[in-house]
């Protein structure tokens, strides 16, 4: 089977094989799962998915530069695109305090983390700093690549605990959780769609 991501009329249309598979509305926030049994069928997913304008994805690791602190790899994304003689353009620290902060991150953590490298973080953290951008730079469509692979049943309700701070911010903005199929998965509060894939012969 084929897939095919395309964005009609504000509303994102995957298809395989020439049918209708998934419809995700831009526009009205909710939550959204694609399940398949294999790793290689997950990421034709979400290759398939970055090819869409708006479709921004935040993987277990965070997606952050390793090369680059914590604090600059938020300056490269929240600056992006501003004025560099603008001083409006450093109030991205205030938004930043304040996002850490609705995730519960203690204010002496906040101080601390910008100074570090993302790989000396723990997993966990390291995704939650990938969070935070995206909760400060919110795409049409957050997809939430694997996030729950290896983590415990304790880790995996703190995710979704997080999650549900996105939809408060950005009520009108989607998510969609990409997941391997296992017994372990845990169940996503108020799903309002969830496709279950068979394995792909995908060349990616």
């Amino acid at each position: 089977m084929s897939l095919l991501v395309q964005l009609e009329q504000r509303t994102l249309v995957l298809t395989g094989d020439g049918e209708q598979r998934l419809l995700i509305p831009l526009d009205q926030g909710g939550r959204h799962r694609i399940v398949a049994p294999d790793a290689a069928t997950i990421q034709c997913v979400v290759d398939a998915l970055e090819t869409c304008a708006g479709v921004g994805v935040l993987p277990a690791s965070g997606g952050l530069l390793g090369a680059m602190t914590v604090a600059d790899n938020f300056a490269l994304a929240l600056r992006y695109g501003a004025d560099p003689l603008d001083d409006a353009a450093s109030e991205w620290q205030h938004a930043l305090q304040l996002a850490f902060q609705l995730c519960g991150v203690p204010e002496e953590r906040i101080r601390s983390i910008g100074r570090e490298r993302p790989m000396s973080l723990e997993r966990i953290e390291r995704w939650l700093v990938g969070f935070v951008r995206n909760l400060l730079r919110p795409p049409e469509l957050l997809v939430l690549d694997r996030i729950f692979g290896g983590l415990s049943r304790r880790q995996a309700e703190a995710v979704i605990t997080l999650e549900a701070v996105y939809h408060d911010v950005h009520p009108f903005r989607p998510t969609l959780f990409v997941d391997i199929d296992s017994h372990e998965l845990p169940v996503i509060p108020d799903c309002m769609n969830r496709l279950e894939l068979e394995a792909l012969e995908c060349p990616c």
